[in-house]
Parts: C-alpha cells; structure tokens; sequence
C-alpha cells in the first residue's frame, strides 16, 4: 500500500482485518496520511482539527435525541398516569371504627352490616355486573340474587348467589355462618359448602364444618348481642375493645378459653361477666384503660 502528500489511501489495497487491528488514533492518522492536508496546516494540526470535529458530533448527538424524545416521553407519561386515574379509580371503602356498627346498601341492592374495627372494600364502577369485595374484621350479608357474589378476605374466599351470611375474618381466625340460602366457602385449596344453620371454621388450615347452629345467634352482634363458644379470652377482651372504643391491657391470661354470652350496653357488666368466671381482676383508669390481672 502507498501512501503520500499528493493521493488519497485505497482502501482496496488496505485489508479490513489490518484496519481492525488498528487503534482510534492510528485509524485517524492512517486516514490524515492519505488526504491532502489543507494549505498552511501541518499533519499535527490537521489531526487535531479531524479530532475536534469527532469530539463536536459525539457531544452533539446525545442532545439532539432529547431534545426529540423527552417531550414524547413526558406525554407517555403523563397518558399513563391519567389512564391510572380514569380507568382504574380508587376503591369505594367502608370502615366502621371502634364502638361503631355501619349499615350500608351496596349497588346490586345487596345490604351489609359492618362490625365495629371492621372494614370493606369494592369498586363501585361495574360493580353489578362483577360482585366482588373484601373484608377485613366481620360482617353481616344479605345478598340479592343473581350473578355469583365474593367475599374476599386474607384467609378465605365466600361465594353465594342470593342469601344472606356473616363473615368473620382477623389476623388468623375465619368463619363464615349460613343464615339462609347456600354459602360455597374456599382456603387453602379446600372447598365446603354450608346450609342454614351451619357454620364453616378454619382449624389449623383446614375447614371444619359445624351443624344444627341456632340461627339467631350467628349475627348477634347486629343487635348488640355476642355469644362465644370455647374461644380464646384474648379475642374476648379484644372485641370489648372494638365494642367499647376502649384499650385492655392483660396478663395471666395467656392460653384460657372461654364459653360466654353479652351485650355491649354496659361496659361494667361486660367485664363482670367475663371477668368474675375466670377469677380475674380489673380496673379502669381515665375511662378507656383497663388492666386485668389474676385474682391474688
């Protein structure tokens, strides 16, 4: 291969596996060899001109692309966020809070009673055509007929069609009562269906099934009253707590159970009940503080 002031470089005489081999600088000073080299310049002042110029067009390019795509990703952006906002609107809620009990009418017309430190959520846009909800804490159903309705809570799924249910769900305790109609009731992989009267626990993460119930007693709470039925003391004193809207604070207490049945009208009367069976003590201090201890 020649090179020379007065001829450019043929690159059919230079091999592209050489050209490879070469570095950046060498590529630039093989190609400053084979061009003329503008008058009153030297070959040092020609490659750096051809370096400038590279270095010009590499920080150029970076601007002009966003320059160009910014705005359409800032209108991408923009169209998802208000898409999120008219097409996936946030859930309706209902939350009843400590000493509280909500009764609401959901759009298919179905009603629902929602127990004190309870709450659900729906979504209220096409509702009708697709029943579904979630529960947090328990309450009372009675459900229109017509497409399935579920009730989803973090332990169990329900599924009725038109009856009416109570639904109990808190940190790992479930059930679900039949009142009236059929009640279809899921978790972990297992199903069962109930009928009235007949009332579905989840045991050690299984479901058992319990008959011949009275009827009356399954939603009591509605009406203020409560009935319990070998469970532990703890969740006793923690629905006096949601009854109440009052704090209990407990020791000695830890693995006892209890059979009982109150109402929420009298806060005294309901600590006499539980209280006096189990040889407990309590005092109350500023109205809404309780402490229960063992008798000495």
């Amino acid at each position: 291969m020649e090179t020379g002031k007065n001829r450019h470089i043929d690159l059919q005489d230079f091999s592209k596996a050489h050209f490879d081999e070469l570095t950046p600088n060498e590529k630039i000073s093989t190609f400053v060899e084979g061009y003329r080299i503008p008058q009153r310049k030297s070959k040092a002042e020609a490659l750096d001109l051809i370096r400038s110029k590279i270095e010009l067009k590499n920080k150029q390019a970076p601007v002009r692309n966003l320059q160009i795509y910014w705005p359409a990703a800032a209108s991408f952006v923009l169209i998802a966020l208000l898409t999120t906002f008219f097409f996936y609107p946030k859930p309706n809620r209902i939350i009843a809070d400590k000493g509280q009990h909500i009764e609401y009418t959901l759009p298919d017309g179905s009603n629902v009673n929602v127990n004190a430190g309870s709450k659900i959520s729906y979504s209220k846009s096409g509702f009708t055509e697709k029943r579904i909800l979630k529960l947090d804490g328990e309450a009372f159903f009675s459900v229109q007929k017509g497409i399935p309705f579920v009730v989803k809570t973090k332990l169990g799924t329900v599924e009725v069609l038109g009856t009416s249910l109570n639904v109990y769900s808190r940190r790992n305790q479930f059930s679900v009562s039949c009142i009236t109609g059929k009640v279809k009731v899921s978790a972990n992989g297992e199903s069962l269906v109930i009928l009235p009267g007949e009332k579905v626990d989840l045991v050690s993460a299984r479901l058992i099934k319990t008959s011949n119930l009275p009827t009356d007693e399954m939603a009591g709470w509605r009406t203020g009253e409560f009935h319990f039925d070998s469970i532990p003391l703890i969740s006793i004193f923690e629905e006096i707590e949601r009854q109440f809207n009052v704090s209990i604070k407990s020791r000695g207490v830890e693995n006892r159970f209890i059979t009982a049945n109150f109402s929420n009208r009298n806060l005294i009367e309901v600590l006499e009940t539980v209280c006096l069976p189990m040889k407990l003590e309590y005092e109350i201090k500023n109205g809404n503080k309780i402490s229960i201890k063992p008798k000495k």
